[in-house]
């Protein structure tokens, strides 16, 4: 794909048409002739409102409010108000307030006011350490039928009152530290729903949480409409967790099968974070399922989310633009989380305090990943478009979430949806990355298979198994393995006058199908050419030395063939020569690091390839050791006549050889054949010292077979010995011309 060609309208506009529909959907849903209302001087008239709809009805406007005091419903009853109790209480957004009869109450608009540590007292804030009373009157309509409240989470401590009756509690509100015990729960109360004017009030104690009071609104409606709404809310809490954690779980298993890549890894144990924190939020339904456990773990649980979450999530968004984001800038801020972290070892007076440094440090962070993300949208980086679109997924999810707070839509909270549905974007990139790397990976593989099966061509396959090695890629430089097996060392007689008469790129193509003429015959005998050497190759035979020679025997007759075809193209024969040997060798890798090859060391291997360069001397054919025969399963099933003891280049102990001549074409193995017995006499009466004889022998030998290079290697042999008069000081062995 050539990036040049895209444009940054051609990234945007399809993000910017994604999220015009979100918006068009979410205004489909407004209803402009719903009717909201709103508590006026603690007074809430829902006469108007119909509890027959889907909706509850939030219990937001003017709450009476009484700071530091945990008031009984039986005081709002008979006490009268007193002008010069009340306390000046400045209220950003409130109406202000006036006392109202028997409670001098302050009037604070809820829920934005709700968290008492957010009003101020002669300019400076209220303490989020202590009590308070709110009450609320409410008027139902005739027929409103079966009513229900739902209640939010209220810190730390709570008793709600409906009528003068204790209908709800979390936890026990105290005017002291030591006699508050907090705890966290929502619920659904039901209500009187005699029509008239109803009480409602709430009691609260905070000495633990950076905040008291409440900071989410009561709701109330028909007993199925304010159900629904808690069981959709717990049921979302549980939905997310499910979902959540089974991905973080996915993701973590990606991860064990594939661990080069730690973008799977790290997005795990977010979406498990996560996970574990929305059981702490929402309806806190932790708090329900592990109701034993003291609420300082699960407060201290809830800022450990935090603290590790945002840091674990860098990292996940690090491994996907590795190439734009600040390792410094990530490595500061997981250190910050880890410090702040540490501060949940101490009273949670100290960490709920500290906390709001972390959400001003995490909110300029954050910024900073959105910042990174556009960046690599901007830069056409694998993953942006797709992020991006999670994130402005998750951003009209939270529209939708604020608007349906404020009663403007007719939908539900959906915050959490849009944040499995980010999270879902993620999984979505992370299995794009996994599968572009396995596709990769499976070229890469492709393509390895393909280099090893054309380096099989140069490395045979039964090297690898020598060595016990699969692949190429296993061997190392050092490899070996000693072995007894017959080794074949054969070329072309003549080769370089033949190389001058045909030029190079014939000679290429002579030598190749002359090869691929003789592979078939090796690789049917269960052997494999080692190595090419020119116009020859040495063989090796990890089985019995009877399929080796039956492969030379074999050469030979292909050769024959191989003339044949070259006579009818008028070309001229060739010979080739063969030498066998069996004894122990060292098959291995020798070289350096950067270039390696592999050979074959032994004594055996070098006596094989001088057996080889007697050929010239004694005919060609096959040239093996004397106890070579004796390796043989039945020796006399082959034709060879014997040569004696002869001095080979480069060895100072002789060899007793024998020349085979089984394979070669008619004319050839019948001369040999024939003359066999009288060139065995000839070298008998040679090797004994009669030279007159064996002259007289080899002569005649050489009239009836001129074409015996053997039998003149002989004649100069004694002709050296007698004109030189080394006759008595000859040993017996024989040491050819060079």
């Amino acid at each position: 794909m050539n990036l040049k060609k895209h444009t940054l309208p051609g990234t945007v506009l399809p993000i910017a048409a994604f999220v015009a529909l979100m918006f068009a959907l979410l205004g489909s849903c407004v209803n402009p002739d719903l009717f909201i209302p709103r508590a006026v001087q603690g007074m809430l008239d829902l006469t108007k409102w119909s509890f027959s709809g889907p909706v509850p009805a939030a219990m937001d406007g003017e709450w009476e409010f009484y700071p530091g005091r945990l008031l009984d419903p039986g005081f709002f009853r008979g006490a009268e108000a007193s002008e010069g109790d009340a306390s000046a209480i400045l209220v950003a957004g409130s109406s202000g307030g006036k006392a109202s009869a028997g409670a001098n109450p302050w009037f604070i608009e809820m829920p934005d006011s709700g968290v008492w540590s957010s009003l101020k007292v002669d300019g400076k804030p209220l303490s989020p350490y202590g009590c308070a009373t709110w009450r609320l009157r409410f008027v139902l309509p005739p027929g409103s039928g079966d009513a229900a409240i739902r209640i939010p989470e209220i810190f730390s401590a709570s008793r709600v009152f409906l009528d003068g009756e204790l209908a709800f509690s979390a936890g026990v509100p105290a005017a002291t530290k030591e006699d508050t015990v907090p705890w966290y729960r929502t619920g659904v109360v039901r209500i009187d729903s005699t029509p008239g004017v109803h009480e409602l009030v709430i009691q609260a104690a905070n000495f633990g949480e950076r905040r008291g009071g409440i900071n989410r609104s009561l709701w109330i409606g028909s007993v199925m409409s304010v159900q629904t709404s808690y069981i959709r809310s717990l049921a979302m809490d549980l939905i997310v967790f499910g979902s959540l954690l089974t991905i973080g779980i996915y993701h973590l298993f990606l991860f064990g099968i594939r661990r080069k890549d730690r973008s799977p890894l790290w997005f795990g144990i977010f979406c498990i974070i996560i996970a574990a924190r929305s059981l702490l939020y929402g309806e806190r339904f932790a708090f329900d399922l592990f109701g034993g456990v003291p609420w300082e773990v699960f407060n201290r649980l809830d800022h450990l989310t935090f603290y590790i979450g945002i840091p674990v999530f860098s990292a996940y968004i690090m491994h996907i633009f590795d190439r734009d984001i600040s390792r410094i800038a990530m490595n500061a801020y997981q250190i910050l989380g880890l410090a702040f972290a540490l501060l949940l070892f101490f009273p949670p007076t100290v960490f709920n305090v500290t906390v709001v440094w972390y959400e001003l440090i995490t909110g300029v962070y954050v910024l900073y990943l959105l910042f990174i993300i556009l960046r690599a949208l901007f830069r056409r980086r694998e993953g942006a478009l797709t992020t991006m679109i999670g994130i402005f997924i998750f951003l009209c999810f939270g529209i939708n979430e604020i608007l349906f707070n404020m009663g403007m839509i007719n939908t539900f909270n959906s915050l959490s949806i849009g944040l499995v549905l980010f999270l879902f974007t993620q999984s979505v990139l992370i299995a794009m990355r996994f599968s572009k790397a396995f596709d990769e990976s499976e070229h890469l593989g492709r393509s390895l298979l393909n280099l090893n099966e054309s380096l099989r061509r140069f490395i045979p396959q039964e090297f690898f198994m020598l060595l016990k090695r699969e692949e190429v890629t296993e061997i190392r430089l050092g490899d070996q393995v000693e072995k007894n097996m017959t080794i074949m060392f054969s070329d072309i007689r003549r080769f370089t006058l033949l190389a001058e008469q045909l030029g190079a790129a014939k000679t290429f193509e002579f030598l190749n199908d002359y090869f691929g003429r003789i592979g078939d015959v090796i690789r049917a005998n269960g052997g494999f050419i080692d190595k090419y050497l020119g116009d020859g190759f040495i063989a090796l035979f990890p089985v019995s030395p009877d399929a080796a020679l039956k492969t030379a025997i074999g050469i030979q007759r292909v050769v024959t063939e191989f003339n044949a075809a070259r006579a009818a193209e008028s070309l001229p024969p060739i010979e080739v020569g063969i030498g066998l040997n069996y004894g122990p060798l060292i098959l291995g890798t020798v070289g350096e690091e950067h270039r390696m090859d592999t050979t074959v060391i032994a004594d055996s291997v070098n006596l094989c390839s001088r057996l080889e360069g007697l050929c010239k001397h004694y005919g060609k054919g096959i040239i093996v050791p004397f106890e070579f025969l004796d390796l043989l399963e039945d020796p006399a099933a082959y034709h060879w006549r014997y040569l004696g003891l002869i001095r080979v280049q480069g060895r100072k102990k002789p060899v007793e050889t024998v020349h085979i001549y089984d394979g070669l074409e008619d004319e050839t193995y019948a001369m040999f054949d024939s003359s066999k017995t009288k060139f065995e006499e000839a070298l008998h009466a040679y090797r004994n010292g009669d030279y007159e004889a064996a002259m007289h022998s080899f002569r005649a030998l050489a009239v009836e077979t001129p074409d015996d290079p053997a039998v003149f290697t002989f004649i100069t042999q004694i002709h050296r010995l007698i004109t030189s008069g080394l006759v008595d000081e000859w040993d017996g062995i024989d040491t050819p011309a060079k």
